[in-house]
């Protein structure tokens, strides 16, 4: 990374320098790898394991418990079999990461979630709402 304007320091030789970066800048194309691979390994130290299926997805089963993480860049979505699993986990993140809970799960990735006593409902009529606008089709006519 070059030295930011008026706070260059050339060497013995009177030749530019370059900052070394102990550590990747959010934004950089390195980052997301370097974040993946913290993340990865911090959740395997703690038992945590990968889906096959989907990468993205860390299941820990404790007794007849489950937990289930679900990764997006730099956001977790977390499922318990019940809140002290949960409220576990999250002591367990926030004890390495600093990380903001954001409550119960309404909204992500254009799917709108309704949660309830036994079940959850998913929906992307908001988004899908927003794409017929986009293409002028709010009005058109359903046909089966």
């Amino acid at each position: 990374m070059k030295q930011a304007e008026g706070f260059e320091t050339p060497d013995a030789n009177g030749r530019k320098q370059v900052y070394r970066l102990n550590t990747s800048l959010y934004g950089l194309k390195q980052y997301g790898r370097n974040w993946k691979g913290l993340l990865h390994g911090y959740l395997l130290e703690n038992h945590f394991v990968q889906c096959d299926v989907d990468h993205c997805v860390y299941v820990k089963h404790v007794e007849s418990q489950m937990i289930v993480i679900a990764i997006w860049v730099d956001d977790l979505i977390i499922g318990a079999s019940n809140d002290s699993m949960l409220c576990d986990t999250k002591n367990m993140l926030k004890e390495r990461f600093k990380m903001k809970d954001l409550g119960k799960l309404s909204h992500f990735l254009g799917i709108d979630f309704e949660q309830g006593d036994g079940f959850v409902r998913m929906s992307q009529k908001g988004y899908l709402s927003k794409v017929l606008e986009k293409f002028e089709m709010s009005d058109c006519k359903p046909r089966s």
